[in-house]
């Protein structure tokens, strides 16, 4: 099917304003004061104007306790093309009740997805405002009325599902699931901790009576909440219609934000897009969307094999304390294993040189330890004779209890209830953001850094407040602000620069500040078979090349050695602890995370940020994973394919059938499984019609299926 362009048409007159995205086309009209979601089309044909929905608000504002969805009045309406075939179309609204003015921008990016954010301007000339609440994007879709008594069969059909991470806690990232919505029952979805996480603002709706799914994301890192109704109207004679309810938005307590005479904010963004398609196409088209739009890549794109230090040396484990010479062993066996760039984590910095003192009470004071009297130039110096590039971790927005910052600075923290919150810098206050810069800026060039890993450890739940004009002002949405703004400049200086995600392992997976850096740390669990289920989720709402997965000491004391590797070689891997030192290293293991480490190098990574991915197992039950699980990615232009296929807990057979998905069908494929290391010749037709069965009859083992496309 050929590609449609992506286009922005605006009716000036009946001030209706439609976006095409490929065949999605989402349209809204301004009538009686509100921007009303007037449709959503998924197969490339523009609604009649006489079957637009006209009660339904696209958005919702609500400033100093009174709510703008109405009272709008058209100023201007412009479009442009960007430099990478993106359409935008930006709508202004004045409005009649506050001297506020909104920009509506609305991007067409192809693969049927848009992105939408807000900018809200304050017109008055002395009268800050505040906004209590904001919802960037709502709406309904899918009205269905045609035979609606017999398709729904006496309720025992749900006519929507969504599917969702259902958990909300540390080490249970990636687990998703579909639920029902109950017909005229509302139901939410929200984060707690002051981050995005461990759950993610992310949705994906499904039409289970006329098909079709509708995927949603929101850049927020910070609490957000979502919700649906399926609203079900019957008048017990004849009219009958069931439609979708549906809204994303940041949580904040109020005032969110005060807005100062004459200052413009801007909303978090929402990506959002629908396809009548299947489900594995509709991640497909988020995975293109978000490579094209929204990630970040440096150089190549390619991601680089990290070794992370911690392992057999962690501070506050009863593990050695950070060494020049213990960190020079770890280069030593991040080289031998086939590793790329040392990264030297948690406890180099403060007094964590001394016996006692963990990593997180110092952190803040962004100075080598006592432990490492040379600083780590000696440490860094060595890995690059290595071959190795390095990198450091910070948890920039923290200070620890027995850091000099919190001595000095005790102003800077976070406070609320007229206490002080632990550890939580303030970064809603200029000062400390820009220290907090200033800080990332000085490491980076000091050390020459060729990868900046910034945690975040703390949940600071609702936030605190700084009094505004006698106003108290909630901290979130200027600490989000304050953070993105950051690291959109850090990046713009250091354009060379790899940039990891971490916040208590998966606290902050969000595209808002995804987007920002090259790589995520998505949960610090990696046992099995939990580990299989994260990467298998999280690998929907992100392409798999941005998903860090890790393996070492005391993580991988469950399942034998190829399945771990086979985990992370999937994901953008991460190797710790594989052995206290070379002296003492297992030969067996040593060889093994060589080979696996060599495949991903000159195979996988080869077409993985590019590679269309298929979910074979999308809904993995249990506690820590039941049964199978199997993913595929196939690259574009189907010459090679990876497959890997687990069997976890509790599974009720020893076979799997791996039917392939994403292959050309004419084509002849070399087959080589791992770990046993057979090749063969199949047709790309009986891999996908009959496919292969993989025998394993314990528990918590794998393989790994490649393919290469033959002459």
């Amino acid at each position: 099917m050929p590609v449609q362009p992506n286009v922005v048409f605006a009716d000036l007159e009946k001030k209706r304003f439609q976006y095409g995205s490929d065949l999605s086309i989402y349209t809204e009209t301004l009538a009686d004061g509100r921007l009303l979601v007037s449709g959503f089309q998924d197969n490339g044909i523009t609604i009649y104007e006489l079957s637009d929905v006209l009660d339904k608000p696209s958005f919702d504002l609500v400033v100093d306790g009174d709510t703008l969805n109405f009272g709008w009045e058209f100023a201007d309406f412009n479009s442009h093309e960007d430099e990478i075939g993106n359409m935008h179309g930006t709508l202004t609204l004045k409005n009649t009740i506050k001297p506020i003015l909104l920009k509506m921008v609305t991007s067409c990016c192809g693969f049927g997805f848009f992105k939408r954010f807000i900018e809200i301007t304050n017109l008055s000339d002395e009268a800050t405002i505040g906004l209590t609440s904001m919802t960037p994007l709502k709406g309904c879709i899918w009205s269905i009325n045609d035979n609606l008594a017999d398709n729904l069969k006496d309720y025992s059909v749900s006519p929507y599902s969504v599917g969702r991470f259902k958990d909300l806690y540390w080490s249970h990232e990636g687990n998703f699931d579909w639920q029902d919505i109950p017909l005229n029952t509302g139901i939410f979805f929200q984060s707690t901790f002051g981050m995005s996480g461990h759950s993610s603002p992310f949705f994906i709706l499904r039409n289970n009576l006329n098909g079709g799914y509708f995927v949603c994301q929101m850049g927020w890192s910070s609490n957000w909440k979502t919700a649906f109704f399926a609203d079900y109207f019957n008048d017990g004679r004849l009219q009958m219609k069931v439609s979708l309810n549906f809204e994303m938005m940041p949580v904040t307590p109020a005032p969110a934000r005060l807005i100062a005479p004459g200052e413009t904010i801007r909303t978090p963004v929402v990506h959002f897009g629908m396809s009548h398609v299947d489900l594995d196409t509709a991640i497909q088209n988020l995975h293109s969307h978000l490579r094209k739009s929204v990630l970040r890549q440096v150089g190549d794109g390619l991601q680089p094999v990290i070794y992370n230090q911690a392992g057999y040396m962690q501070p506050g484990y009863k593990q050695p304390q950070m060494s020049e010479e213990g960190l020079k062993r770890e280069a030593d066996i991040a080289a031998a294993l086939g590793a790329e760039l040392l990264m030297v984590d948690a406890g180099w910095y403060g007094k964590n040189g001394q016996e006692g003192t963990d990593w997180g009470n110092t952190t803040g004071d962004w100075h080598a330890a006592d432990g490492l009297p040379n600083d780590l130039f000696p440490v860094f110096d060595y890995a690059r004779s290595k071959g190795l590039k390095v990198g450091l971790w910070v948890e920039a927005e923290t200070a620890g209890s027995k850091s000099k910052l919190a001595e000095e600075h005790p102003d800077w923290f976070l406070h609320k209830f007229g206490s002080k919150f632990d550890r939580v810098l303030d970064l809603a206050k200029p000062e400390v953001k820009a220290f907090v810069e200033s800080e990332i800026v000085r490491l980076v060039e000091k050390y020459n850094l060729d990868m900046f890993r910034l945690d975040y450890n703390s949940s600071s739940n609702d936030g605190g407040f700084n009094v505004h004009d006698g106003r108290h002002e909630n901290t979130h949405w200027k600490h989000v602000e304050a953070i993105y703004d950051i690291f959109e400049r850090v990046g713009k200086r250091f354009p060379n620069l790899q940039l990891e995600n971490c916040a208590s392992g998966g606290g902050r997976t969000d595209v808002g500040i995804v987007s920002r850096f090259t790589t995520t740390w998505v949960s610090d669990w990696f046992k099995m078979p939990r580990t299989v289920r994260i990467l298998n989720g999280m690998s929907m709402a992100l392409p798999p090349e941005y998903i860090n997965r890790s393996t070492g000491v005391e993580s991988s004391y469950a399942g034998n050695l190829d399945t771990q590797m086979h985990v992370i070689i999937m994901g953008h891997p991460t190797l710790f602890g594989i052995t206290p030192s070379l002296e003492q290293a297992n030969p067996a293991i040593m060889e093994t995370t060589r080979k696996f480490i060599e495949i991903y190098k000159t195979f996988i990574r080869t077409f993985h940020r590019t590679a269309k991915v298929y979910h074979h197992t999308p809904v993995i039950p249990g506690a820590d994973g039941t049964g199978w699980a199997a993913l595929e990615y196939v690259s574009e232009d189907r010459k090679k394919a990876v497959a890997a296929v687990f069997r976890l807990m509790n599974a009720e057979e020893n076979m799997y059938t791996l039917k392939f998905r994403g292959l050309n069908k004419n084509a002849h494929y070399r087959v080589t499984v791992e770990p046993e290391g057979s090749e063969f010749t199949l047709q790309g037709y009986a891999l996908s019609r009959t496919g292969l069965e993989i025998k394993l009859d314990t528990a918590l083992t794998s393989q790994l299926i490649m393919l290469t496309e033959t002459e």
